[in-house]
């Protein structure tokens, strides 16, 4: 299969321009892309084994000379939609903000065999938090004693566990299942995942000892790919279901998300977007919860952490712990 390669080259931006580019990405229905700061790129560049066709001279020079320079990777099918999506986002090259920077969109044809045994190379095991270690479906891992295999397969779809705000909420889901274990002297019996990706966050819950998990996102094929991964991490059917469409704008998937709970609510939501469609997303989440139950929010940049606080409050909720590296924030909130 051939695909488009699409760089995506911020530069005089700020961390408000990347999250405004996730957010046109997210709005375009791109669902996964790599993200690299000028002091990543630089390292990356520096290494022996960089690819003599990624690490050209241009970005060399780009990466040196610049300390706001951000890169986003990513491909797109070479089809109707791929083609509509790329036409969409090389009109954002034209915009003109403050904040937004200067874009240029640079593009070449890929075959998949090329670019996912390339990419391959650098996606090793990694351990997350205390316990969790990532490991792409293509790798052999023995983990430890006190440790858990996660195995994802990313088909394309975003969750990797590589990006800081799948890292973050894992952590502090960590967090929080270890310290209500503690208190309770059990575990949490049913999580939902709101744009689940490759499935990763509620993969990871049902690792952790969460009984059932619910996973949902507005891409097709990333439920497919979730219910995928919860296969290849051995999990059984009824404890993992998967559904694709908009919350938003979908009663009807509502209606399923809360019979697949027994109409009793989900203890636990994850949810791994950006702000503005947490933000959005925020005045259905009292009615998905059980009672006494949690709302972890990740993907959101140090700008937007004021105003995902606020929508929260509004909709009856406080925060109970949080985590930031990087310039993102994971939080958790419950409701006051």
């Amino acid at each position: 299969m051939i695909w488009q390669e699409v760089k995506l080259c911020l530069t005089a931006t700020s961390s408000v321009g990347a999250e405004m580019l996730t957010a046109e990405l997210v709005r375009l229905g791109v669902s996964g892309w790599q993200v690299q700061s000028a002091q990543e790129l630089r390292a990356y560049l520096q290494a022996e084994d960089a690819p003599f066709d990624y690490a050209d001279a241009g970005l060399r020079a780009q990466a040196a000379a610049l300390d706001n320079l951000i890169m986003f990777t990513l491909y797109l099918a070479d089809d109707e939609q791929g083609q509509q999506q790329l036409s969409a986002i090389q009109q954002l090259a034209e915009r003109t903000d403050a904040n937004w920077g200067q874009l240029d969109v640079l593009v070449r044809q890929r075959s998949s065999e090329e670019w996912e045994d390339n990419w391959k190379q650098y996606y090793k095991p990694f351990k997350v938090g205390q316990r969790l270690v990532v490991c792409p479906s293509w790798e052999k891992y023995q983990p430890a004693a006190d440790e858990l295999l996660l195995m994802i397969e990313p088909g394309g779809s975003f969750g990797t566990g590589q990006h800081q705000t799948t890292r973050l909420c894992l952590e502090l889901l960590e967090q929080y299942l270890t310290e209500y274990q503690q208190q309770h002297g059990c575990l949490p019996e049913k999580l939902l995942d709101l744009g689940c990706g490759t499935g990763i966050l509620s993969i990871g819950g049902l690792l952790l000892g969460v009984n059932s998990a619910a996973a949902v996102d507005i891409e097709e094929h990333s439920a497919h790919a979730a219910a995928e991964n919860a296969a290849l991490n051995d999990i059984a059917p009824e404890r993992y279901q998967t559904f694709w469409g908009n919350i938003l704008d979908n009663r009807d998937i509502l209606i399923r998300l809360k019979a697949c709970a027994d109409h009793g609510g989900y203890d636990i939501i994850v949810v791994n977007i950006v702000a503005d469609v947490i933000i959005a997303m925020s005045p259905l989440f009292a009615g998905l919860l059980a009672e006494q139950g949690r709302v972890f929010c990740s993907g959101i940049i140090d700008n937007r952490r004021a105003e995902v606080l606020d929508a929260m409050r509004e909709q009856g909720f406080k925060l109970q712990m949080e985590r930031q590296d990087g310039g993102w924030w994971a939080m958790l909130f419950q409701l006051d």
